[in-house]
């Protein structure tokens, strides 16, 4: 469904991970089973926050546009 290099947002919090819903990264990796996900999640200054493995089912896929011409 997703694939690398994705951007993203959870939709839910997943506390275990320390992540709230709205939190954005980017898949790095995807596993076999094509819904589950390894995300690099960034803070508000574009920093990581730390990888975590997320189920498909509460990811977003975010569609960008470069602000740069």
């Amino acid at each position: 469904m997703w694939k690398e290099h994705d951007v993203v947002t959870v939709t839910v919090d997943v506390s275990a991970e320390g992540l709230s819903a709205g939190d954005v990264g980017a898949i790095v990796h995807c596993y076999p089973d094509q819904n589950t996900y390894e995300v690099d999640f960034l803070d508000d200054q574009g920093r990581s926050k730390g990888v975590a493995t997320v189920c498909g089912s509460h990811l977003l896929r975010l569609n960008l546009v470069s602000l740069v011409a």
